[in-house]
């Protein structure tokens, strides 16, 4: 045993010039094998932080599409109510008054849906409900169909009036006449706990 070992010896000592390029070419390529593993790895950790940029940005486009569809769903839920709404809303207009001799003013109602409670006073009004109003005048009949009027007497001296009234809905509803007809009349709603200008 111990001469296979000398012989082994002496092998490897004349031969250590060539086992140490084997030894090197060796460590070379476990090197390279190790880089070209770990280039893998950041490659595919690249790929894998690029994969969940993209899932992200596909997120939050789905997130935008969804808010983009809530919201176009929500428009066409209040169109349909506005829609539905004119269909079956009182509108009063002030015009003048159409007999013969006639010297005042007309409240008609122009719009399909009946007018309730319709009552008038000088000027305008504070919508927000803080302001007092004075002098409220009602009108005979105080509901007034479709296509239907009713006269009154507005002095000269009075350059604007407010008329307020209530549809269906019971939604209180005025309209803004002016004398001076570049002003012309104003139709305004309250509408969810705030007033609403009608076009």
């Amino acid at each position: 045993m111990i001469e296979h070992l000398e012989i082994v010896w002496c092998w490897l000592n004349a031969n250590s010039e060539a086992l140490g390029s084997i030894s090197a070419v060796l460590t070379i390529l476990v090197l390279s094998v190790t880089w070209f593993a770990i280039k893998r790895q950041a490659t595919a950790s690249e790929l894998q932080a690029d994969a969940a940029r993209a899932l992200t940005k596909a997120a939050v486009e789905q997130t935008n599409a969804a808010r983009d569809a809530a919201e176009s769903t929500r428009r066409q839920a209040d169109l349909l109510s506005s829609q539905l709404e004119l269909s079956t809303a009182p509108l009063l207009v002030v015009e003048p008054d159409d007999r013969p001799m006639g010297s005042g003013q007309r409240i008609v109602n122009r719009g399909p849906g009946l007018a309730f409670q319709v009552h008038y006073w000088r000027g305008g009004i504070e919508l927000t409900g803080t302001g007092t109003v004075r002098n409220i005048l009602p009108v005979e009949p105080s509901t007034l169909a479709p296509d239907r009027c009713v006269y009154v007497s507005i002095p000269e001296d009075w350059d604007s009036l407010t008329v307020q009234y209530k549809g269906v809905d019971l939604q209180d509803r005025w309209t803004l006449f002016y004398r001076d007809s570049n002003k012309g009349q104003v139709h305004v709603m309250r509408k969810g706990g705030r007033e609403v200008y009608l076009e």
